[in-house]
């Protein structure tokens, strides 16, 4: 039996996909309207074309035909394999599903029969996928590289800074960080009045013709005009981040300014004095600006390890789940924010300190979770009162079949709408008073911990209320600048019970 005879088997121009045969050489014998169409061959009468002039690649003819003879001995035929054509002059790939047609009586090859399957959109759409994925990742993996740079650069700039609040305050940065910055900021506003009664000593008693003799009347206008603002230099600058820079700079100007005052022409003592206090009201102002900006990169340095390891979780090795301690856990996740809560002057409260239960996940991710978490709460919490430093709550406890984490944090408030709608978790979403003190953040902490706990089947719930209730109503325009409490719950299922 021929090829031709075997033809007739088949009713071609009912299939719904392009169907073909083709003798050995690839000369079509037969071929439906969809193989017309997409050869662009004539719709009509004998096809005088070979399949294998459309290849782009001839040498692929040969390894298609082979593939096609090593699927037929395992007695399955060549399926979705994709092959490059060339049509004119555009390229298409097409899926290739072929048998090789046999004469029963020798055995040996009479020609081929398949189906082609334009393919061209999806393929090209699955090449560019993969290649966008393999530029995602490339990207990731020098994103991971450039923040771990960053966090290693970072720690440099943090021991300098150490050096420099030591080299000024004369104590271990233990002691100095111990110290609340509302103090030191009572000790600032008290050496700016120190600094304005010195130069008022220095002023009034001097007559003009002295005066004149010791600097010109433009720097005496200058210092005089100082005074005032040095006394009330808390109304005039009332947010701690600006007032220091602030008074570090008037500090240093008037004492370059009494420097260059002629000598002999006015008592030493008075101008001593002036530069006495313009001098330790510049150190303090620069030891306030050291420790603001160490607990800034402190700040940012856990800001940017949680970003490194958010970034490149989808790269790193694939790490098995395994059975992990809850208390442990936490005590990771409080190692890893300790010198954070440490240099934002707040305490972290352990409850239930020996609770402990069994869970199943990945150990990093739960740690960086729960430490995402923690360092969102330490970030936020206010001060509640002068006798104590602010302080996070952390308690453990069992409910409904899970192991839950529970961070409560006094301070800034979320707004009810952003927790109803979900906003708190979308990717980069910082809330409307989470900015407030020029607090520094990229909005992922939330978003990773609640990934992290549905990717381990457990969930994550928000809640934030007032902590006075009734002392601002919901209306009220102030009712958000009010203290509230955030509580925020991270629950596992207990691995015994999954």
């Amino acid at each position: 039996m021929d090829a031709q005879k075997i033809i007739h088997q088949f009713s071609f121009l009912e299939m719904p996909i392009g169907v073909y045969v083709v003798a050995p050489d690839g000369k079509f014998l037969a071929c439906n309207r969809l193989v017309r169409e997409l050869l662009r061959l004539p719709l009509e009468g004998e096809v005088r074309a070979s399949l294998a002039q459309f290849y782009a690649d001839p040498r692929a003819r040969h390894e298609v035909l082979q593939k096609v003879c090593v699927a037929e001995e395992r007695g399955a035929h060549l399926e979705k394999e994709i092959i490059r054509l060339r049509v004119e002059s555009r390229e298409i790939f097409v899926e290739d599903y072929c048998k090789p047609l046999r004469d029963p009586t020798t055995h040996e090859i009479a020609g081929y029969v398949g189906c082609l399957v334009d393919v061209t959109a999806d393929y090209e759409l699955h090449q560019r996928e993969e290649k966008l994925a393999r530029r995602v990742e490339e990207l990731t993996f020098d994103i991971g590289r450039i923040l771990h740079a960053n966090t290693s650069t970072l720690l440099m700039a943090q021991q300098t800074l150490d050096g420099i609040a030591e080299a000024l305050s004369q104590r271990p940065i233990q002691e100095i960080i111990a110290r609340p910055l509302e103090d030191l900021d009572e000790r600032l506003i008290q050496e700016a009045g120190w600094l304005a009664n010195a130069l008022d000593r220095l002023i009034e008693p001097t007559d003009a013709e002295r005066r004149r003799a010791a600097l010109p009347a433009t720097q005496w206008d200058a210092l005089a005009a100082r005074v005032t603002p040095l006394r009330q230099v808390r109304d005039l600058i009332p947010g701690v981040e600006m007032r220091v820079p602030s008074l570090r700079s008037v500090a240093h100007e008037i004492a370059a300014q009494c420097q260059a005052i002629a000598p002999g022409v006015l008592p030493r003592e008075l101008i001593r004095d002036v530069v006495r206090a313009a001098a330790q009201l510049e150190n303090t102002a620069c030891l306030m600006d050291t420790i603001m900006t160490r607990m800034a990169i402190i700040q940012m340095d856990a800001t940017l390890r949680s970003l490194r390891d958010f970034i490149t979780a989808d790269i790193r090795v694939h790490e098995e789940k395994k059975r992990l301690s809850l208390k442990l856990l936490i005590e990771q996740a409080i190692t890893q924010v300790a010198e954070f809560a440490r240099s934002s002057r707040v305490e972290i409260v352990r409850r239930d300190r020996e609770f402990d239960l069994p869970v199943e996940g990945i150990e990093r991710d739960l740690v960086r979770a729960l430490s995402n978490l923690l360092h969102n709460a330490i970030k936020y919490t206010w001060r509640r009162d002068r006798a104590r430093a602010p302080w996070v709550t952390i308690r453990a406890y069992m409910r409904d079949a899970f192991a839950c984490v529970e961070i409560e944090n006094w301070g800034v408030p979320i707004a009810r709408e952003e927790i109803e709608q979900g906003l708190v978790f979308q990717l980069g979403y910082r809330g409307k008073w989470s900015k407030d003190r020029g607090r520094l953040g990229t909005g992922i902490g939330l978003t990773d911990a609640q990934r992290t706990a549905q990717a381990h089947y457990g969930e994550l719930h928000v809640a934030s209320r007032p902590a006075h209730p009734g002392w601002v109503k919901p209306e009220e325009l102030d009712y958000y600048n009010q203290p509230f409490i955030t509580t925020v719950t991270f629950c596992l299922p207990e691995a015994l019970k999954r």
